[in-house]
């Protein structure tokens, strides 16, 4: 185990269906800089505090060509391996998961591991900081900030549906990513989803299936994930700001 060592999956097989246009969001710039871009430039900056990076992205085919030429021209040399997805967000980080055993050096059982998603641009140092420094009281935690508006529970099918009840707004947060994993505990959700066909869009729900505590580590709220054009709009305000 080196506390100095992090490596990280990036989940960015998405095709962006929800954009409404036919580019890519990865590849969309934002103040001039395309998404993935600016992710990948939130993980080389943990190289000023002695951090070493080794990213494995997962994405789909048509992806893999421009993916590569991007990292090329920026000289990212912390990714290590570009691999395929699968057909779901579990499948294809479990992919990802996968490939880090095939890495020249590959992680211990002990390893810091994150998952962060290649849309959710951004991230900066400070919460990937707090997520290493986390691990050193938990397995697993994931980025998170208060909840800001009030949640209904609703039951009864779609038009009829009603308010079951409201829970305590303070007691929800609402997660983010990167998500963070000592190896094993991650390994093993992803086997134990495998395993069970198991499908979730948070990865630190597999390690509560397995009775792991989850702690809570560092979110903002600037750190959103581009899914629709309107998160184009916000994040080149935030960015500006």
């Amino acid at each position: 185990m080196n506390d100095k060592k992090l490596y990280c999956v990036i989940p960015a097989a998405g095709k962006g269906t929800r954009m409404g246009k036919n580019s890519n969001k990865l590849f969309m710039n934002i103040r001039g800089i395309p998404v993935i871009v600016r992710t990948l430039k939130a993980f080389e900056s943990l190289k000023s505090s002695g951090i070493d990076v080794h990213i494995v992205i997962v994405t789909n085919d048509e992806n893999i060509e421009p993916m590569r030429k991007i990292i090329s021209d920026n000289g990212f040399d912390q990714v290590k391996l570009i691999t395929l997805g699968g057909n779901s967000r579990t499948e294809s980080v479990g992919l990802g998961v996968k490939a880090l055993s095939s890495l020249t050096c590959p992680p211990s059982d002990g390893d810091k591991v994150f998952i962060h998603d290649g849309a959710r641009c951004l991230v900066d140092k400070e919460i990937l900081l707090d997520g290493m420094d986390k691990l050193n009281g938990f397995e697993v935690c994931v980025a998170a900030v208060p909840m800001k508006n009030t949640v209904k529970q609703i039951a009864g099918p779609v038009g009829s549906q009603v308010v079951t009840g409201t829970p305590d707004r303070n007691s929800l947060v609402e997660v983010q990513t990167p998500q963070c994993f000592r190896y094993k505990v991650l390994k093993d959700s992803y086997d134990y989803a495998s395993d069970n066909g198991i499908e979730a869009t948070d990865d630190t729900a597999l390690a509560e299936l397995l009775g792991y505590k989850v702690g809570i580590s560092k979110g903002s709220y600037s750190n959103i994930k581009i899914t629709t054009a309107e998160d184009i709009i916000m994040a080149e305000s935030l960015v500006e700001k």
